[in-house]
């Protein structure tokens, strides 16, 4: 067939795919369902118009429908991998990730119990010998849940009931096309099935597509970074990668291309979001969406189209055997949900499936496109015999047939049946609170654009009265009372100010330019918030708000190097990536109180808004309190990032004011372009970089410190020799209050949190702290600590009183300073002194009443 009667034929059925949409949505049958029936009925018809006597008017029209060269090539490395990366791609890692026990279990162990149960039923009934019928088991053993995905999300399915069917969908094809490959050599070699054999090859098969997807993936991710400014060659980048990795995989290094796909595809999930600018991303993920649903529509109507060609010599006797292997399919789905999946929720390795769920899953695994695929695939086998080919085509494509068109078109009413379209008593509660504040405002906004455009009253009230009843109907619902308790509402806050969180991450004015690690690290925090207020609650919440904060084993070794080693570098870059992401944490909190006072207050109410801002408030103390040590200790590299910060946030602002211009029609497109170019020109002028350093423990050092100003140099080089380096974690203790006095402590870098009481002082580089004890000759008066990784040095007590005596005017000049900060205690505890006498004298004044 020439290619431009191919590419004509191509074009005239994506018109009828177009079309089909209506017809699917009117029916209320799933969209690849309706395909399937549309490419059935054009394929009869072609035939009957192609070898029909009544006329010979259409048939070079049948025959482009008739003889469309389609193989299982055209499945399989055409459509295949575009389809599994879109939906790797577009998956929830993270949320995948809390359901790792079940979906392995219904893609892996899932696809061998299937293919064994199938197999075995169907060598029972059959002459076909046993290779065989596992090979047909391991063909049927491929679920295509677009389908049923599709049909979960117009019912308003559970998320996590979706996520399951989703996850099994991503590793269910890999493994069983693995399967497939080993007993279709079986099959060609006439050898005798060996477990061992094929159990090594599936593994290695398997295992070698995890390790190239995960090598491809995170190359893919640096290349994506690297062209971070430029939108279509990122996007060019995404869509070749499914199709380099899956030929490399399958054709060269021999392993499973699927399994590559799917690995890569689930790495850019978690990773690749934080390399994209927003807006190519949103472009990225659109042009993925549009790309899936082509080929995706394309598989299952030109599969369709085969299907009469293979069932070209169907016998009754076939229908039992099919009947057969449906049943069984059922059974061994049946067998893993209900037989293994307790066992693993009994030992809380994964979260309990209810009776429901478990039986929508049996019933929803559908079979498509990629189960006639690779029977066209056995039937296109030269080396395959006749009587094979003709079993796989018949029994492959009656089994898709049954699953699509009796499984498929009963779907619905079984999950309205079992309630699973209905929303969770939780959010059927604050349906009415969303509702409430929906309606409330379209009301103000019709009454508001009514009188700016001067309509007529009767008309306004007309067109509000429908909102009037239905706001009154939902003032007159008090589920939200009754219903959601307290701690639910909190519960309900949590994970919206954790998901605003997320989305704030994305936004380029503060994102942008923070380095990608810290975007992945930040959203992992974010996602275990998600998961603890779930659990948890507040405590939950703040303990994963607070994880983010705390050193890792990481920090230790890099603080050893620092201290015993000298090597500094490495230290002094993990410190200042912990200022960043803590300076851009500080900026979400913040961020968070808006949203929580303009959107959540109306919808959860007085008391769970005043508690949220209470955890908001206790996250932006902690923060600031790191910030503030980090602050002391890096002043330069400090005013250095909030620089940055600045303009970011300057150059997002001219590029929106740009944008609005031109949609407004004010600029030319034109116009608009030279002014973002020249202002991406200025952005993205390569800056110094600057870096937080440690400074040495030598002479010039302590003649930073105002107190050593007047020793000369000779006497710096031999107090130097004294000084003992003391190094301190974030949040360790120097020393307590009533400690023994050791010295007098020099703050070489870092910041010490000294508190008296209540009263709180911070301190940084150049400050030194310790005197007082010393010099009075007592006890520690005060509790101190590092809040921050500081480097100390130690002028130890003995050496102290050498240098007083040495230099009575150091001493004087101590003195001074130490006299200074207890007229500072004094006063402040003469304040609190006063306060607290007003306040008694106000509790024992004698009532007027």
């Amino acid at each position: 067939m020439p290619i431009s009667d191919i590419v004509l034929t191509i074009a005239a059925l994506l018109v009828v795919i177009a079309c089909s949409q209506p017809l699917a949505r009117r029916s209320g049958l799933p969209f690849t369902v309706v395909l399937a029936m549309i490419g059935v009925l054009l394929a009869l018809a072609a035939k009957w118009l192609l070898y029909t006597t009544i006329t010979d008017q259409f048939n070079e029209v049948a025959s482009l429908v008739v003889d469309i060269p389609v193989s299982s090539a055209t499945f399989l490395d055409i459509m295949l991998p575009i389809l599994l990366f879109q939906g790797a791609v577009t998956i929830d890692v993270r949320r995948l990730a809390k359901d790792t026990a079940p979906v392995i279990l219904l893609a892996v162990l899932g696809v061998v119990v299937a293919l064994v149960i199938i197999g075995g039923a169907v060598s029972f009934v059959s002459s076909a010998p046993l290779v065989v019928c596992l090979l047909f088991g391991a063909i049927v053993a491929t679920t295509d849940p677009s389908a049923v995905i599709a049909l979960f999300r117009d019912l308003g399915a559970p998320a996590r009931l979706t996520r399951l069917v989703e996850g099994e969908s991503l590793l269910n094809d890999a493994t069983a096309i693995a399967a497939f490959s080993a007993f279709l050599a079986l099959t060609i070699s006439g050898g005798k099935f060996d477990l061992l054999n094929v159990s090594s090859e599936l593994s290695i098969s398997l295992v070698g597509g995890i390790v190239v997807g995960l090598i491809a993936g995170r190359l893919t991710v640096q290349i994506l970074a690297w062209l971070r400014s430029f939108r279509a060659a990122q996007v060019t980048i995404t869509v070749a990668l499914p199709y380099l990795i899956y030929i490399l995989a399958n054709n060269y290094i021999h392993i499973s291309g699927v399994v590559a796909v799917v690995t890569a595809g689930l790495v850019l999930s978690a990773f690749a979001r934080s390399r994209f600018q927003s807006e190519t991303f949103r472009f990225f993920q659109d042009t993925l969406d549009q790309l899936s649903w082509w080929a995706g529509s394309l598989v299952f109507i030109l599969a369709a189209l085969l299907v009469p060609g293979l069932l070209a010599d169907v016998q009754l006797s076939d229908l039992w055997i099919t009947l057969v292997a449906v049943f069984a399919a059922l059974v061994a789905r049946a067998v893993i949900l209900f037989g293994v999946f307790p066992i693993l929720s009994a030992t809380r390795l994964t979260q309990s499936i209810t009776t429901p769920t478990k039986t929508v899953i049996i019933w929803g695994g559908l079979r498509g496109a990629v189960t006639l695929a690779l029977a066209l695939a056995v039937t296109e086998n030269p080396l395959v015999d006749g009587e094979t080919k003709r079993f796989i085509a018949i029994q492959a494509t009656g089994f898709t047939l049954f699953t699509l068109l009796i499984q498929g078109t009963t779907l619905t009413a079984l999950m309205r049946w079992l309630g699973l379209d209905q929303l969770s008593p939780i959010e059927r509660a604050f349906r009415s609170q969303v509702l409430g504040q929906s309606l409330s405002t379209v009301k103000s906004s019709l009454r508001g654009f009514a009188g700016r455009y001067q309509l007529d009253d009767e008309l306004v009230e007309t067109a509000m009265s429908p909102y009037s009843e239905r706001l009154s109907k939902v003032a007159e619902d008090k589920a939200f009372e009754e219903t959601i308790s307290d701690r639910e509402r909190l519960t309900l806050g949590l994970v919206a100010l954790a998901n605003q969180e997320k989305t704030l991450l994305f936004d380029p004015r503060w994102s942008a330019g923070v380095p990608h690690i810290l975007i992945d690290q930040y959203l992992l925090a974010v996602d275990a918030m998600i998961d603890a207020a779930r659990e948890d609650g507040r405590l939950g919440y703040l303990r994963a708000a607070r994880k983010p904060h705390k050193h890792s084993s990481a920090f230790r070794i890099l603080g050893w190097c620092h201290a015993r080693l000298g090597i500094n570098r490495p230290l002094a870059s993990y410190l200042g990536r912990r200022f960043q992401l803590l300076l851009i944490n500080r900026i979400m909190v913040l961020e968070l109180g808006i949203f929580l006072d303009t959107k959540l207050k109306t919808l959860l109410g007085d008391r769970p808004t005043e508690i949220l801002g209470e955890i908001l408030r206790q996250r932006q103390e902690e923060i600031e309190r790191h910030l503030a040590g980090l602050r002391l200790q890096y002043p330069r590299f400090a005013r250095t990032l909030d620089h940055a910060l600045l303009e970011r946030f300057a150059y997002r602002e001219e590029v929106e004011q740009i944008d609005n211009l031109r949609e407004a029609g004010i600029i030319s497109e034109d116009l608009a372009r030279s002014l973002i170019g020249e202002a991406e020109s200025i952005h993205a002028v390569v800056k110094p970089r600057s870096q937080v350093d440690f400074r040495a423990t030598t002479s010039e050092l302590l003649a930073s410190f105002p107190v050593f100003s007047e020793l000369s140099q000779n006497e710096l080089d031999e107090l130097t020799k004294s000084l003992r380096t003391r190094v301190f974690a974030d949040d360790a203790f120097i020393f307590r209050k009533g400690d023994k006095a050791d010295g007098l402590y020099f703050i070489a870098s870092g910041a010490v949190e000294i508190r008296i009481g209540e009263r709180v002082v911070r301190l940084g580089h150049g400050d030194f702290f310790g005197e007082m004890a010393l010099l009075a000759e007592t006890r520690r008066s005060a509790d101190i600590r590092s809040i921050s990784y500081s480097h100390l040095l130690l002028l130890e007590a003995s050496t102290f009183h050498k240098l007083v005596k040495a230099h009575p005017h150091w001493r004087s000049r101590l003195d001074e300073v130490a006299k200074q900060r207890r007229a500072m205690n004094e006063a402040e505890k003469l304040a609190k002194e006063q306060e607290l006498a007003q306040l008694v004298a106000i509790v024992t004044k004698p009532s007027d009443i």
